[in-house]
């Protein structure tokens, strides 16, 4: 009885405490709600939390319009999200994170992060080559506009009218370059860009770097810019992670005066003003110095100290151009380059030579073969002990990489079947030709911008000089007696020769076959030519037969019917051809055999070259032929047109083609 009366006392005792909790919370909730009440009613409702969702690769509308933010009319896309942009800490209050990458290669795309969100990258906003903007709403810090302007393929005059029109008091300007910018960046661009706080944008180069984050109403010079000169035409990477803040402060200091003062070209210039890109405002201050050779790979070639010589031809104005694009070969020496002239014809070329650390040689020689002699006579008196020596023809414009190709092919020389190395391609139209890395053996000599032995010519050359050389190359020299010796010639040719001269007039259907079509030049510094041993003799054969031979190649069949219509209208969608299995693979052949019925040259083959858009003039035989074999590469496929004068035609199944031609 006594324990039933205790378990009935303690239910009681827990039941209370249980109550007492319970009616504990229940003040404390009603006092939480009274709390708010009054809040909501002396200070308002609390403004409501906004979540903001992106996905990468998506496009966004930036910003939206609540808050009185900034309303932009276009999409912008946001790439990979990154937390602070990389950064290992998180920005103090009003400071938000900033990457700014330039890139370390054209293949290795710029990229710009603003809080955590990256703007610009590859295939976002469409960053690339030129100039790479991004306006930043300073009181949301993120960003509301991304462009790129490619100011090396156009001029500045958008973005001018974007910097003014788009870049509002406060707004937060981050630019960065990315490859080459400076070609068409136009003085006006560069004030605008100086009113904004720029102190040294007056300074950028070919290829230098630059980046810069200031802000429209500033005072000062942006304390957050960087400038990197190029090393040799490569530039050297930005790559830049910080806390901005969202109001920044500018220095005082004034920039640095320009760095690049020419006064013997402003002088020149002065009494040359013709020449317009020379001398134009923006160009004659700076200095002419040569480009400094990077490429590790190429260091003790012999290409470096061997005589350069240059026609000076008919033209001052063409002659700087071309001056203009020797000097920018990295690893250039100047005392190794002259130009040949005749006072009669071109004035001041002594003084434009000066300019540029150049040596000249005056002579007054009319003949075109007495010229070609007096050129190697020049380069044989000036450099006895050079084994090599290069020569470029009149009106010619270098590919930055001229002499890096040539390096990289030049052991072939040592090669006896070997007469000399162009730098041009006759066949090098833009359809028919698009792999730099490629090289090939051909029969005819195209002349233009070639390297030889100086043993060569005084042995060879010289003895034939009026039969060999009566004319510029691109005539085709040896035509009058073609030695048992070939000519290494590049897929994309490291040499353009402009479509105007007093050379080139009248207009003949030869000059205009050559030089009034598009031509595609190689403008990349790092492609070299792969596997240039594989142009020796005693291996080119074999690595014919490899090429013919490979799971990658493929016979293309041909109707003789369309292959004549697509001849005729020059357009091969006439053909209707199926695209190669393996189109995106570099090593993917196509090859056209066919039977040349003609017995006293390339009838045949010459159907084919007007149809697939090669070199063609009705009186002219075709260009680029190996032993029967013309090789060229069509949107980055190897092409090969064969024929039954080769002797790789044996091999199956080409042997069994039923296309005759003509």
């Amino acid at each position: 009885m006594r324990n039933i009366c205790n378990k009935s006392f303690l239910n009681q005792q827990e039941q209370t405490l249980i109550f007492r909790h319970v009616g504990t919370v229940a003040i404390a909730i009603f006092i939480g709600f009274g709390m708010y009440g009054i809040y909501e009613f002396f200070v308002g409702k609390p403004p409501r939390r906004i979540v903001e969702f992106y996905k990468a690769n998506s496009s966004e509308t930036f910003p939206f319009k609540d808050h009185g933010a900034r309303i932009v009319s276009q999409y912008m896309q946001v790439g990979e999200i990154l937390p602070n942009c990389g950064l290992k800490f998180v920005c103090p209050h009003d400071h938000f994170p900033v990457h700014i990458y330039s890139g370390k290669s054209n293949q290795d795309m710029p990229k710009i992060c603003v809080s955590g969100k990256y703007v610009i990258q590859k295939e976002i906003n469409n960053g690339g080559r030129g100039m790479n903007m991004v306006v930043v709403d300073s009181h949301r810090m993120r960003a509301i506009n991304a462009r790129r302007f490619d100011t090396y393929a156009m001029d500045s005059s958008e973005m001018e009218l974007f910097l003014l029109r788009e870049v509002k008091e406060g707004d937060i300007l981050i630019s960065v370059t990315f490859d080459e910018a400076s070609r068409n960046l136009g003085s006006m661009a560069k004030n605008v860009l100086a009113e904004l706080g720029s102190s040294q944008i007056q300074n950028l180069q070919f290829r230098g770097q630059w980046y810069m984050v200031a802000q429209r109403g500033m005072k000062g010079f942006s304390p957050y810019e960087a400038l990197k000169a190029s090393r040799g035409g490569m530039w050297s990477n930005i790559d830049q992670r910080f806390c901005l803040p969202r109001i920044i402060h500018g220095h005082t200091i004034m920039p640095d005066p320009m760095v690049h003062q020419n006064n013997a070209r402003e002088e020149f210039c002065e009494r040359h003003n013709y020449i317009e890109e020379f001398c134009a405002d923006d160009h004659r201050k700076k200095a002419l110095k040569p480009a400094s050779l990077t490429n590790r790979q190429l260091v003790g070639s012999a290409i470096f100290s061997s005589p350069i010589m240059v026609f000076g031809g008919q033209s001052l104005t063409s002659l700087t151009l071309t001056l203009e694009t020797l000097l920018s070969q990295p690893g250039i020496q100047p005392r190794y380059v002259v130009v040949v002239y005749d006072p009669e014809i071109i004035n001041d070329v002594p003084e434009l030579c000066r300019l540029f650390g150049f040596s000249y040689k005056a002579t007054s020689v009319k003949e075109y073969h007495k010229l070609v002699e007096v050129v190697f006579d020049t380069a044989l008196a000036l450099f006895p002990g050079s084994l090599f020596v290069s020569v470029i023809e009149e009106g010619l414009l270098l590919a930055p990489d001229f002499l890096a190709y040539t390096a990289t092919v030049l052991p072939l020389l040592h090669d006896p079947t070997v007469m000399a190395i162009s730098a041009w391609n006759p066949n090098g139209y833009t359809g028919s030709s698009s792999r730099s890395d490629l090289a090939y053996r051909v029969e005819g000599f195209p002349g233009q911008a070639f390297t030889i032995k100086q043993s060569t010519f005084r042995k060879e050359l010289k003895p034939n000089i009026k039969n060999c050389c009566s004319k510029p190359g691109w005539y085709g020299w040896l035509e009058l007696g073609r030695w048992e010796r070939e000519i290494i010639i590049p897929d994309v040719s490291r040499a353009l020769r402009r479509p105007v001269g007093a050379d080139l007039e009248p207009v003949t259907p030869l000059i205009s076959a050559l030089f009034h079509r598009l031509r595609t030049t190689n403008l990349e510094l790092s492609t070299l030519v792969k596997n240039a041993e594989l142009l020796m003799a005693e291996r080119y054969e074999q690595h014919l037969v490899d090429l013919l031979n490979s799971s990658n190649s493929r016979q293309v069949k041909l109707d003789k019917e369309k292959l004549i219509d697509c001849a005729n209208k020059q357009d091969t969608n006439k053909l209707q051809m199926t695209p190669h299995p393996h189109k995106h693979d570099k090593n993917s052949v196509s090859v056209v055999a066919y039977k040349e019925i003609d017995l006293m040259g390339f009838s045949g083959m010459k159907i084919l070259c007007q149809c697939f858009g090669l070199f063609y003039e009705e009186k002219s035989p075709p260009q680029g032929l190996h032993r029967g074999i013309l090789m060229f590469s069509r949107k980055g496929e190897r092409m090969i047109f064969l024929s039954n004068r080769s002797p790789h035609f044996i091999l199956p199944p080409y042997n069994a083609t039923q296309l005759s031609l003509p």
